[in-house]
């Protein structure tokens, strides 16, 4: 029975069905049959924990050389927020929160927070609250600055170092954002005028392979 419901959740749900649909439709149509087949192959190889590791692994292990000087600050960079949940910030932002929050809460420094938001409630208003609810459970009682207009990572860093310039805040931090989106984050904060100490978090990488690795997973495309 675990056997079958495996093979059902891998070849019926998406993208499995749409590599069968695209094989199917080489075997059928008269013409661009090579299209379709290799759109299949290729669908199925970005589907898999193989390829999905080959693309993380040097995004998610990237040397970075740290701040030498003390640390003055945790900034957090948002991931996105969604206002009916109790926790407000997604799963991949919200490991980034607490990441923060207890970086923040261990050397006793500030918790500044970049990342707007298109729709009319802003990430940093969720975040607020998601702060707001863990300090008064785990007594964090932390000094909290958030930068709200910025829409990307460029501007996460570019308006996180003018709220530092108009704090007057010393830019040597420790920057946290998940750890396939740590190296384009590191460039850009050190291009700012950032002294920044990486801190990663929630890892995608896994290099634990069963069976059930070769066929295509959704967790696997993305």
């Amino acid at each position: 029975m675990f056997v079958i419901s495996k093979l059902f959740t891998y070849l019926v749900l998406p993208p499995g069905i749409f590599v069968a649909v695209l094989v199917l439709a080489g075997f059928y149509a008269k013409r661009f049959k090579k299209l379709f087949f290799f759109s299949a192959f290729f669908l199925y190889l970005l589907s898999t924990k193989f390829v999905a590791n080959m693309l993380l692994y040097p995004l998610e292990y990237a040397k970075f050389k740290n701040s030498d000087t003390a640390v003055n600050a945790v900034v957090v960079l948002g991931g996105g927020v969604n206002k009916n949940d109790v926790l407000k910030a997604y799963p991949d932002a919200f490991k980034r929160e607490i990441y923060g929050i207890l970086l923040a809460k261990k050397h006793n420094i500030p918790f500044v927070f970049t990342g707007g938001y298109i729709k009319k409630y802003k990430e940093a208003e969720g975040i607020k609250e998601d702060i707001e609810l863990i300090s008064k459970i785990f007594d964090a009682n932390l000094t909290a600055y958030f930068e709200e207009k910025s829409l990307n990572t460029f501007e996460n860093a570019k308006l996180s170092a003018k709220l530092f310039d108009d704090l007057n805040m010393t830019k040597n931090i420790y920057l946290v954002t998940s750890a396939y989106h740590m190296k384009r984050s590191y460039m850009l904060f050190k291009n700012f005028g950032f002294d920044v100490t990486a801190k990663p978090v929630g890892y995608f990488y896994d290099d634990d392979y069963t069976i059930w690795d070769f066929f295509p997973k959704m967790g696997d495309l993305f």
